[in-house]
């Protein structure tokens, strides 16, 4: 695990001075003696947003500890008091839930489902995979269970008709689609366009957005009666949220750059074609409700409990909070102004 303590300028990202000068919304929160140790995955094109808003609680005061959590879910570092809240997958929320750890979702640095169905040439289709092998995480890998659901979508039986290969991270597996390990695999969008601007022997299938259209990807997650005692800082991490969202919307140039410095091995024109995929999916919302959908959570659940990954089916209205994005929202939050 890396421990990264973020402090003033750590990450010099292109157009932060822009994003905070004027700022009237930003003398609203004084963070100052606030302690927060909030993990993460490690620095990707994905996760842009939640280096950002990090950034921004530092500049108003904060004394923040990002933790990269490599090998353990954001869940399982919340259970183990190793920090206080996690920008991870969705997925981890409804694990927790289903196991009585009542960890609420806040806020979403993504809100659009993240992944690419990637093929190598001539699987044209999810059908064509009959008799063929896909790339999996591992056993109960959440993108694992995503591809068995589109697998039994499409007529197929998954380890009967189709062979699932656990091969590990989203990198891995693309790695697995280039040497011909495998026919297909499910990837982050970011991974699959750089394969593509590497000239791989790879084609896109669809993005899971469009597959699987509804499906919530990330939030900002924490213990229920963490969120009720502090409040403030939560308020503050919601319009950070809103504030980071706007800015990316606006700035695809300030986007590029801040990537190409923070990302190492970033691609300069794959993370071009990433903004542009970003847009037309609307991954990064300004407006409070479809930042965060709970029909998004509920889709997600109903997913997971169809796909055998939770023993009883939940109620996502139980477990999204947005009263901080809206008190944000009112406060100005996320309108590009500040």
């Amino acid at each position: 695990m890396t421990l990264s303590k973020m402090t003033g300028s750590l990450l010099a990202g292109a157009g932060l001075a822009a994003l905070l000068a004027g700022s009237a919304t930003a003398k609203e929160f004084d963070l100052s003696g606030t302690e927060v140790t909030i993990g993460t995955a490690q620095a990707q094109v994905l996760n842009l947003g939640t280096l950002r808003m990090i950034e921004m609680l530092t500049e108003w005061g904060a004394d923040v500890t990002r933790v990269e959590l490599p090998n353990i879910s954001g869940l399982e570092a919340i259970v183990a008091d190793r920090i206080d809240i996690a920008s991870r997958s969705s997925d981890e929320i409804l694990a927790g839930q289903s196991r009585g750890v009542d960890v609420v979702a806040f806020a979403a640095p993504i809100s659009t489902m993240h992944y690419a169905v990637v093929s190598t040439p001539g699987i044209d289709s999810l059908e064509d995979l009959r008799g063929q092998s896909i790339a999996t995480s591992g056993p109960g890998g959440f993108n694992g269970m995503l591809f068995r659901y589109m697998l039994t979508q499409a007529g197929l039986e998954p380890e009967v008709d189709v062979a699932i290969v656990p091969v590990g991270g989203s990198s891995e597996r693309a790695a697995a689609i280039m040497a011909g390990q495998v026919q297909a695999t499910v990837v982050f969008i970011d991974n699959w366009l750089a394969l593509r601007e590497q000239g791989a022997n790879a084609q896109l299938l669809g993005y899971v957005a469009d597959l699987v259209p509804g499906l919530s990807s990330r939030a900002v997650f924490a213990p229920r009666d963490y969120l009720a005692a502090n409040e403030d800082l939560v308020t503050a991490i919601a319009c950070a949220n809103l504030e980071v969202n706007a800015w990316i919307n606006s700035n695809k140039d300030d986007f590029v750059a801040y990537a190409m410095d923070n990302v190492r091995g970033a691609n300069e024109d794959a993370v071009s074609a990433f903004y542009d995929v970003a847009m037309e999916i609307n991954m990064f919302p300004t407006a409070p409700r479809e930042l965060l959908d709970v029909s998004g959570y509920q889709a997600l659940a109903d997913l997971m409990y169809a796909g055998g990954e939770l023993d009883d089916q939940l109620d996502a209205s139980g477990f999204v909070d947005f009263t901080y994005v809206d008190r944000a929202a009112e406060m100005g939050c996320g309108t590009g102004a500040m």
